[in-house]
């Protein structure tokens, strides 16, 4: 070949570098939530808890990214889940683990060794809801071969808060001077890690961002817009009581869209 002649060989190797955003946010997203492992071990668990938080920023933001550049990839797939794994699997568990360690100083080794059981569980339960996930999203329709509109079971982001919300009732408890650190248990706790663990590899319907589908009209577009302005300059000044509230509302969406989701069957 001709030295002057460009190589085929090297220009199919060439890799536009937007593609790689996504990417990019993905292993970010998994180096913030690996940093949240980092400040509960120095007893930081709002800082800790807020990786978390950030962590399931990133992992939103990757796939709008990798779907709006038309970046997707088989590689990024694997990634994101490997990164979904760590972030939302490993990371609260040692969180709130270490978080039950710091308020039962006084219990044996022994009783925490117990502690650390349903943790386990719940990182496998995450584990295997995200081997599902990957099986399912390659062929992504339901019994009537329509694209489903619900995740199947709670997601591993939504989990991951969700698990980690004793330490934020606990924020707020403090900071209104309600002395509640009795009402967590390690017992309770264990028992709330179950439980999450078992909604998440469950075949519970839950919302998602294409479930919703309310339409209106354009002269209420305005009125939108400004409640939603509202809602966010409330969550930039209350930002942890939003956070307790944005918990128990998608608690109560759970059973909720379920049964809209039978009776909307059955019509």
């Amino acid at each position: 070949m001709s030295p002057d002649k460009p190589n085929p060989l090297a220009q199919t190797e060439e890799f536009l570098i937007v593609r790689l955003i996504p990417n990019i946010f993905t292993t970010v997203g998994m180096c913030i939530g690996l940093t949240g492992i980092r400040f509960a071990l120095e007893s930081e668990w709002k800082s800790a808890v807020v990786c978390v938080l950030l962590a399931a920023f990133f992992d939103l933001v990757d796939g709008l990214s990798a779907r709006m550049l038309k970046a997707t990839s088989k590689i990024g797939a694997e990634l994101d889940s490997l990164s979904d794994a760590v972030s939302f699997g490993v990371t609260p568990t040692v969180i709130l683990y270490l978080w039950i360690v710091s308020i039962t100083k006084s219990e044996s080794s022994y009783l925490l060794g117990w502690y650390w059981v349903p943790f386990i569980f719940y990182s496998s339960c995450c584990v295997l809801r995200l081997a599902r996930f990957n099986v399912t999203s390659r062929s992504p329709s339901d019994s009537d071969g329509k694209p489903s509109n619900y995740f199947t079971g709670v997601p591993s982001p939504a989990g991951a808060i969700i698990l980690l919300s004793p330490i934020i009732f606990e924020v707020n408890m403090q900071r209104f001077g309600i002395s509640g650190i009795e009402l967590f248990r390690p017992g309770a706790i264990c028992l709330w890690v179950m439980l999450v663990s078992v909604l998440m590899v469950s075949r519970i319907p839950t919302i998602s961002l294409k479930s919703i589908k309310y339409k209106i009209s354009y002269g209420k577009v305005i009125f939108v817009l400004v409640g939603v302005i509202l809602a966010a300059a409330v969550v930039v000044r209350e930002q942890w009581l939003s956070l307790a509230f944005a918990i128990l509302f998608y608690l109560f969406s759970i059973p909720s869209f379920a049964i809209y989701l039978k009776s909307k069957k059955k019509t």
